[in-house]
């Protein structure tokens, strides 16, 4: 469908998390063990959301159908809902002090959405509405 309606384009929402990301095939859909696996799993799932982005570019190449990863900032959200009851009071006043609210979340995944221009970046991954170099 989208290339039926293209120029399109995909944005997946991917992190600067996933520089701690690990992507080891033979244990996928297993939780990685130990008292951090929480925040594991969810660098884990950044850096394969980097990499989609780069291989479904690849695919859809010569198509009109770019696709971007975004890192749109540390977000106040539902991210730590998961988290130990007890690192809860080291985490929540953090998140209320330095992480942004949902609006200023959305510009960098809208910039790469409306942005003319870009197609040349498909498959690149951007933060703070510019391009970055991944991890």
């Amino acid at each position: 469908r989208l290339q039926s309606c293209a120029p399109s384009r995909v944005v997946i929402v991917a992190s600067r998390a996933h520089w701690a990301g690990r992507l080891h095939p033979d244990t996928l859909g297993r939780p990685p063990p130990g008292p951090l696996s929480t925040f594991q799993d969810y660098c884990d799932s950044k850096l394969a959301n980097v990499l989609h982005a780069r291989e479904l570019a690849t695919r859809l190449e010569g198509t009109q159908v770019t696709c971007y990863a975004v890192h749109p900032g540390f977000v106040n959200t539902e991210l730590f809902r998961h988290t130990p009851l007890w690192l809860k009071p080291l985490f929540l006043p953090l998140v209320w002090l330095f992480f942004r609210d949902a609006a200023e979340g959305a510009q960098t995944c809208l910039h790469c959405a409306t942005q003319e221009g870009l197609e040349r970046f498909s498959g690149r991954y951007f933060a703070d509405c510019r391009l970055q170099e991944p991890w």
